[in-house]
């Protein structure tokens, strides 16, 4: 791994790593934003330097997803995936995620640290749910539809951080960095179209109370902003 990518995973992972200890309105969902933008920074000038794409060939990495929350687990990827220049096929346990050597490392990296918040959000506010309640209910639609809105939250502040940092780039620097983005993510596109693959099952999420609270932890996942130098 090269330095400059390891040191912005390396700052990255120190961002959400403050996260479970941040309870200051606004900074936890700042330093998230933050740690988007570093990688998006890194993306463009890695895009920039190697002809508009990656360094490279495009690569296949397996990551394992134990029970319990499997599936959970692989929407969650594949939400971190989406606006991160990677594309996600599930397996029984595992996925595959496709893309450029130092794209899939970031998400992953995000991956790793965000799958964990995932998870102890919903126990804490599952079991905090389930304190006030006088009736008994059943879990499992709030746990998927809490999933759900969790990655479905994650996905879209990627997506907003993402557009932010192109636009204050091209703005800093006076020139469109729309083929840069728009060459990579085609040719991404293209290798995928051309795997064998199956159609993955759409989820329904069918409590809305567990997709609100998902969407809400999916907000408020990641750190510190004072934590880490731009």
């Amino acid at each position: 791994m090269g330095s400059k990518l390891s040191d912005v995973i390396s700052k990255v992972q120190k961002l959400l790593n403050v996260a479970a200890s941040s309870d200051k309105p606004g900074e936890v969902e700042a330093a998230q934003s933050l740690a988007q933008e570093l990688i998006t920074k890194y993306q463009i000038e890695e895009a920039q330097l190697n002809g508009h794409v990656g360094e490279g060939d495009i690569i296949r990495k397996r990551v394992d997803m134990p029970k319990p929350y499997t599936i959970d687990k692989s929407v969650l990827l594949n939400a971190i995936a989406k606006y991160n220049f990677c594309k996600v096929l599930r397996g029984e346990g595992y996925c595959y995620i496709y893309g450029y050597k130092s794209d899939v490392k970031l998400c992953i990296a995000l991956y790793d640290l965000l799958s964990v918040d995932m998870v102890s959000q919903m126990t804490f506010k599952l079991n905090k749910l389930k304190e006030q309640s006088v009736e008994k209910f059943n879990s499992k639609p709030w746990i998927k539809s809490f999933f759900g809105g969790y990655a479905i939250s994650i996905s879209l502040r990627i997506k907003d951080s993402k557009s932010r940092v192109i636009k204050e780039v091209e703005y800093k620097t006076g020139t469109s960095l729309e083929l840069v983005v728009t060459d990579k993510q085609y040719v991404i596109e293209e290798y995928f179209q051309k795997l064998d693959r199956k159609k993955s099952a759409d989820r329904s999420l069918s409590s809305p109370s567990g997709y609100q609270a998902g969407v809400e932890s999916g907000r408020n996942a990641n750190l510190n902003q004072s934590s880490i130098e731009r």
